[in-house]
Parts: structure tokens; C-alpha cells; sequence
């Protein structure tokens, strides 16, 4: 490989693509060449903020153009599952953001494209480069609360518009086809995730969802989903009405045989039997290659290793499977057992 990867984007209506940009610019073995998207202002903005100059309005004439390595997609959810397919085509890495798409068809359609071009494919979750998640997972892998018996975890904020969001990611967010749900699918992906890494994969789904406040958008915005194991359970929230966004803190709260674990800021509290007060563990801070998503893949790149931990496409179609059968639990009211064998990639 040559001295530098180099990078494109392909497309720039995910607002997460941002600050991906400033993780490019830190690293030395990276050119950032070029972004595609059909919009002339995200383009523009793209040029102000990186100072590079080439952008396309078509996807498929910059791959066509341009010598690449890997791109990075930051399209809807279900426009996901197309520009990875065209990418693969290529033969180029891809790093999308989360959550892995629209509905479990797409994420299919990802793994199989990317497994038959021989490329890595890597679903972007933020919470992968939290020091106090992956300080918790530590602390439970080596027993400090003993088996984890339930998981909790509530994500959201005051709605995507209200947040600020720009209206070309607020609009699809808004989409039931381009987004998949509405703030179901906006958070539950990284609850999923959560309870794949501390617990693993669940036996049944159930969910509730509603539009309990914002009554100008076609899609929910608050969701409850309850994953039911052998011996074990998870909870999680997702919202898009808070009046005071992240209050009280989303923290993770794990329940264990001995414990109880509390992942959040400004570190990790763990209460014992022995210790109900609590004791506070500070975690260490990341380390590279592990600080964000653009230097872990840019590193897997180079080195030739998998995609590991919760941005392995496993990882996030498992996520993506609970996310389907949230969806299905809502329309039909009932539990969804898993997994899902329904649908070609059935894993």
C-alpha cells in the first residue's frame, strides 16, 4: 500500500460525518480526497471545512474517477445498503456510521457484498470509543459484579430538529423508509449493542413505541424495548422529547449476581456486597488505535485484521436484528423470537 490511504465520502447527509473529518486531519498516513453527495451545499461545506476541492454530485463517477482505498458512507440508512454495494464493487474498505442501516434486508445486503469483494466493512458506533464502556466491559469480564443479570440503558435528547440538527439529516431521520423507524432506530441500535457486548444475543424482543409528544413527524419518538435471554433481561429507552437533553445522565447500569455497575461520567461506580456505598474506578483513557472510528479503520486497513468488537458488521447485524424485530413487536404487538430466519442472510 502506498505511503498515505486514501479516502473518500460517500455522501454527506449523516451529521456524524463532521467530526470525522478532524479524526482524518490528525493522522498522518491518511489523504482525504474527495466527497460525493447530490447536495451542492453539503459539497460546499465539505470544501470549507476540510480544504480539499474535489466533490461530485454522482457517487458512482467519483469512484470512477478517483484512485481510492476506502470510502466513507454517511448516507440514510436504507441509501446505506446501495453505496456500500457500489463501493464493494470497487474493491474498497468501507466505514459507514450507525446504526448498520434501515432494516435487516440492507445490513443482508452489506454483509454479502462485502464478504464477496473481500473488503472490510465497518459499522461506526460511538460508543465503541468510550473509555468508561469498554472500562466497564473489562470490569465485568473479570467478575466484578459477578453474571450479569440485567442491563439498562436510555438514549436520546430533545429531537433531532430541537437539537439543532441540519434539516437534510433531520428530514430523513424523519422518514419511516430512509430511517426505518423514528427515534427507535435513532438509539436502540446502540442499546442493542450494548447488550450484545455485555450479555450477547437475545431469545425474544418486545417493544412498545409511540408518538407521544412531537405530533408533526410520521414516525415515533419515544420507544421501549425489552430483550429477554435464558437468564437475563435488558431494557432500553429511546426518546426524542426530552425537555432537558441527557438529564438525568444516560448512564449504562449493569445488575450482576454481586453487584451493581454504573458506566458513565465521570467514570465507573460498582456496588458490592461488600461495598454498598460504592467505589468509583476512573477508567484509563483510549489508547490508539482505539480512539475513534477513522484510526481504528484506517489501522485494520493496514494491518490486514478484522473489524473486532461492537463495529464488526456480526456485531452490528446481530443489533440490526433486534432493531427488526423491535419494529415487527411494535406493528403486531407481540414478542418476536429470535433469530430472525426469515430473510436471506440469516446468521
Amino acid at each position: 500500500m502506498a505511503d498515505k490511504v486514501r479516502v473518500g465520502v460517500l455522501a454527506l447527509v449523516h451529521d456524524h460525518v463532521w467530526s470525522q473529518f478532524e479524526h482524518l486531519k490528525e493522522m498522518d498516513d491518511v489523504e482525504l480526497i474527495g466527497a460525493a453527495d447530490p447536495h451542492e451545499d453539503l459539497l460546499e461545506r465539505f470544501r470549507e471545512r476540510t480544504g480539499v476541492e474535489t466533490t461530485y454530485t454522482d457517487y458512482a463517477e467519483m469512484l470512477e474517477k478517483e484512485d481510492l482505498d476506502a470510502v466513507l458512507v454517511y448516507g440514510t440508512n436504507r441509501s446505506t445498503g446501495d453505496l456500500v454495494e457500489l463501493a464493494a464493487e470497487k474493491g474498497l474498505h468501507v466505514m459507514s456510521e450507525k446504526p448498520m442501516a434501515s432494516d435487516l434486508d440492507v445490513a443482508d445486503r452489506m454483509l454479502v457484498a462485502a464478504r464477496k469483494a473481500g473488503t472490510l466493512l465497518m459499522v461506526n458506533w460511538p460508543i465503541a470509543w468510550s473509555a468508561a464502556t469498554n472500562h466497564a466491559h473489562r470490569l465485568v469480564r473479570d467478575g466484578a459484579i459477578g453474571r450479569v443479570w440485567q442491563l439498562k440503558w436510555r438514549g436520546g435528547h430533545c429531537g433531532p430538529k430541537e437539537l439543532g440538527c441540519d434539516p437534510h439529516f433531520y428530514n430523513w431521520l424523519y422518514d419511516p423508509v430512509e430511517n426505518g423507524a423514528g427515534a427507535m432506530f435513532d438509539y436502540l441500535g446502540y442499546g442493542a449493542s450494548l447488550a450484545r457486548l455485555f450479555i450477547g444475543r437475545p431469545t425474544q424482543v418486545m417493544a412498545i413505541a409511540g408518538r407521544l409528544v412531537k405530533q408533526y413527524i410520521p414516525v415515533d419518538d419515544n420507544a421501549i424495548v425489552a430483550l429477554q435471554y435464558h437468564d437475563a433481561n435488558a431494557v432500553i429507552e429511546t426518546t426524542w422529547t426530552e425537555p432537558v437533553p441527557g438529564r438525568p445522565p444516560h448512564d449504562l447500569i449493569l445488575y450482576g449476581t454481586e453487584g451493581v455497575m454504573v458506566s458513565g461520567r465521570p467514570g465507573v461506580m460498582i456496588y458490592s456486597k461488600g461495598n454498598p456505598d460504592g467505589e468509583l474506578h476512573e477508567p484509563p483513557a483510549m489508547e490508539a488505535p482505539l480512539r475513534n472510528g477513522p484510526e481504528y479503520f484506517v489501522h485494520c486497513i493496514r494491518t490486514g485484521g478484522p473489524i473486532e468488537g461492537v463495529c464488526s458488521p456480526e456485531n452490528s447485524h446481530d443489533a440490526q436484528e433486534i432493531m427488526e424485530a423491535a419494529r415487527l413487536s411494535v406493528l403486531t404487538g407481540e414478542r418476536i423470537a429470535l433469530p430472525l430466519t426469515d430473510h436471506l442472510y440469516a446468521m
